[in-house]
């Protein structure tokens, strides 16, 4: 990711393993990992979706569009955050049709962690602690 974004900065609430460590969803996924990706569309990043059956891993990429997040408000790129993370996962998740996975019950814990953290009332509790967009 670009520190231009800040998405790091915005990133800083979101504490999902906290949430989603003892809970099982099924034999098929033990460990899910998502990358935020930041870049300039030019630049022609292709996006990584990765299921290994050996491991009961999934992992993906985000794609974000760098010069639209740069200008963004911390709140405005928890939204994007949220948006992407609530769509992407779960219908990327779903391509696999895995057969000892409980997609609902995921889907749903799922949206409320990311809803609570991103976009919950305790969700703008560092931004005062860094500025709202990249000076050069």
């Amino acid at each position: 990711m670009n520190w231009e974004s800040k998405i790091d900065h915005a990133l800083k609430v979101l504490d999902l393993k906290r949430v989603f460590e003892g809970l099982d969803y099924g034999s098929s996924v033990s460990g899910l990992a998502v990358v935020f990706m930041c870049r300039d569309p030019a630049l022609n990043f292709k996006q990584r979706i990765r299921y290994s059956k050996k491991e009961k891993s999934f992992s993906m990429d985000i794609m974000l569009d760098l010069p639209e997040m740069i200008p963004l408000c911390h709140v405005d790129r928890r939204r994007i955050l949220a948006e992407r993370l609530l769509r992407e996962i779960p219908k990327s998740l779903r391509k696999y049709r895995l057969p000892h996975f409980d997609y609902d019950a995921f889907e749903s814990d799922w949206k409320e962690a990311v809803t609570d953290q991103l976009l919950g009332p305790n969700a703008a509790r560092f931004d005062h602690l860094c500025k709202p967009q990249a000076t050069i």
